[in-house]
Formats: structure tokens, sequence, C-alpha cells
């Protein structure tokens, strides 16, 4: 009878560079400003994400 189950080699999803892993993160902001994110069609974090970037002229990590 085979084995079943368990994880096998070379499979699932390869992992991909550590550094893009996006990781979940709470802080606060004025009830204003939420309530504006709230309102967009994008989410917040995509928001965020592509604000702090056009803002500081970020480049991802290489």
């Amino acid at each position: 009878m085979s084995k079943q189950g368990g994880k096998r080699e070379g499979a699932g999803r390869p992992f991909g560079n550590p550094r893009l892993v996006k990781v979940p993160v709470g802080y606060k902001l004025p009830r204003w400003l939420v309530d504006w994110i709230r309102e967009q069609d994008e989410p917040a974090a995509v928001l965020i994400e592509e604000a702090l970037i056009a803002k500081h002229d970020l480049r991802p990590p290489k």
C-alpha cells in the first residue's frame, strides 16, 4: 500500500523573494482618513502601498 498525504519534495508553489512577502500590520489612522480609504474602490493596502512608493520614490529590493 502506498503512503498517502504528507509533504512531497518539489510539490507546491515555489518560494518567492522573502523580502517581497507582504506582512500584515496594524496602524492607527485618523477617522477621516479611514472613512476616505473605505470609500475608495481599491483595497486599503493597495492605496497605501502606491502612495508610499510615489511619495518617497521607492523601488523594490533586488
